[in-house]
């Protein structure tokens, strides 16, 4: 009798779950999947979050895109339910899944556990037989360039579920920001090498750069208090350990025979450890750097106290921008990552995808689902039918004398209104990025000069000088990308013994760099690592890496 109580308690509470975590706007499900018109419908669900700003009379049920969608593509898009973050966002779907209530018929997924679980489900259906009958040859030949974007959702006999939601490729990828007042104000040269990374860290931190009559800054901002030295890229330190060689921690990345090894127990990570510990003896680094969040750590940049901190090229708006607000006289330019003693340099690279679009398994307008991304594609590509001049007038350019004019402030001044980004609307929550396109195309407009041809480039052309020239710093240095190759779920030996390892690294790391343990304690965290489990969590993701290529 207890166990029924129970029981019904439970199923109460799911179905209240699932209930609540609806958005207020959410629509009635299960519509006809042809509406009277001929129209294809099609049901989604996303994240809507604040970044998303409608004009007066449009939601996410009735605005410039969806009717776009509906009158050139004959699509009718339903979205049947919002959340305003992913964490909700996949605390739905798990709650959907588990009860086996019927999936929206395309929606965004980021999170690997869940993806697998979905595959798994037997909810979801296989897309190689769509993208083959379906698919255009530009989405096809996109898919062809980066296949490594499927891993993350290629199930073990090699099938296919999840379309990409493509990532910039290196638009996360950190570079050096440097005080440029303090340079100028010791007569000091961009740093090209860590020795001249070092001289100029010295001076930051000894000859009173912000003039206080005070011993306050610091050379250089980092932060480990999130993911210890695994990832991150506000405050990142990456790129130290990629001054010694070719791998990162925290990252699966190919050794020489092709396999995939785990970064944290390679030769050049002890040497990057060896570094780091040097500065922190010099006083370079803040003393609690190490339990220290991203969001903590930045505000000694923030606040004037540190001259060096690396991280992308958008976080020049924020968190960089915001040191205006402290130290008005302040300025900040980017610089590329330095070199090693050997000559090398790296990063951690970004991944390729955010996320993948799944499909429910009963979902019959694959057909239309390709059709609607061709079509977005082609702005992209500059190559739009349906976009000529930019995504829709009197949202992100208005028509003056003939011409498009996308400049923010004059668009405001003719139209009277405020300029919205109506790519927030689409299906992917933006339109469609392609690896490496975005600094391309900037660092092409930084060295060349020359005018945007679409509305997609004047949009990017028309940012702030030092965004450009951040990413195409980034871009020229791609090359040294350190990319973490294994992007599918946890492993059976990493979901018992993850917490363990990430501990073991954690603890050893700081230690070594507080001078808690010598710089040999290292060679002692292999071998521990690799008999607490790490040997068979190598050995079972190597096994994903072979069934996925």
């Amino acid at each position: 009798m207890l166990k029924k109580s129970l029981f019904t308690l439970l199923s109460l509470l799911l179905t209240i779950g699932i209930l609540s975590a609806c958005s207020n706007e959410d629509v009635a499900t299960d519509p006809s999947t042809e509406d009277s018109d001929g129209a294809a419908t099609i049901t989604t669900a996303r994240v809507l979050d604040d970044g998303t700003v409608f004009k007066d009379g449009e939601d996410v049920h009735d605005n410039v895109v969806t009717r776009w969608a509906e009158e050139e593509l004959g699509i009718k898009f339903v979205t049947e339910w919002t959340q305003p973050n992913d964490e909700q966002f996949n605390t739905q779907l798990r709650l959907m899944m588990s009860s086996r209530e019927k999936l929206p018929d395309v929606f965004l997924v980021s999170n690997n556990n869940i993806k697998a679980d979905l595959i798994q489900s037997g909810l979801v259906m296989s897309i190689d037989e769509a993208i083959e009958e379906h698919a255009t040859p530009r989405v096809k030949e996109l898919f062809e360039r980066f296949p490594e974007a499927f891993y993350p959702s290629t199930n073990e006999d090699g099938e296919r579920y999840g379309v990409p939601r493509y990532s910039g490729g290196n638009g996360s990828d950190t570079l050096l920001w440097i005080r440029q007042d303090w340079l100028d104000k010791f007569d000091l040269e961009a740093p090209e090498t860590l020795e001249e990374l070092e001289h100029i860290m010295d001076v930051f931190v000894n000859e009173d750069p912000n003039e206080s009559g005070r011993d306050d800054t610091i050379g250089i901002t980092f932060a480990a208090g999130d993911e210890g030295f695994r990832g991150g890229n506000i405050a990142d330190s990456s790129w130290v350990f990629g001054a010694f060689g070719d791998y990162v921690p925290g990252n699966w990345s190919q050794a020489a025979d092709g396999s995939l090894v785990y970064g944290s127990i390679q030769p050049n990570v002890k040497d990057g450890l060896s570094k780091i510990n040097e500065w922190y003896e010099k006083g370079y680094l803040s003393t609690d750097f190490a339990i220290l969040s991203a969001g903590d750590a930045q505000e000694s940049f923030i606040s004037g106290r540190s001259g060096i901190m690396a991280a992308p090229p958008w976080a020049h708006g924020y968190p960089i921008g915001e040191i205006a607000q402290v130290v008005p006289d302040a300025v900040v330019k980017p610089f590329p990552h330095v070199t090693g003693p050997n000559g090398e340099a790296g990063r951690r690279g970004e991944g390729l995808i955010v996320g993948s679009f799944l499909f429910n398994r009963e979902f019959e307008h694959m057909d239309k689902f390709f059709e609607y991304w061709d079509a977005i594609l082609g702005y992209t590509l500059g190559e739009s039918e349906h976009f000529p001049h930019g995504l829709f007038e009197g949202y992100d350019y208005v028509m003056q004398d003939g011409e498009p004019v996308y400049n923010i402030e004059q668009f405001e001044e003719i139209t009277g209104e405020d300029h919205v980004d109506p790519g927030r609307y689409f299906l992917p929550t933006n339109i469609p990025t392609i690896p490496y396109e975005m600094y391309g195309l900037l660092e092409e407009f930084h060295d060349t000069g020359r005018d945007p041809v679409n509305g997609y480039e004047a949009n990017l052309a028309g940012r702030e000088k030092d965004y450009i020239h951040a990413a195409a710093i980034v871009n020229k240095q791609n090359d040294i990308r350190i990319v973490n190759e294994f992007s599918g779920p946890p492993t059976d030996t990493m979901s018992s013994r993850s917490e363990h390892l990430e501990r073991l690294e954690d603890e050893l790391f700081v230690d070594i760099i507080y001078g808690n343990k010598p710089l040999d304690a290292f060679d002692q965290f292999v071998e521990d690592w690799l008999s607490s489990g790490g040997e068979q969590v190598t050995q079972e993701v190597n096994e994903w890496y072979e069934s996925v290529r």
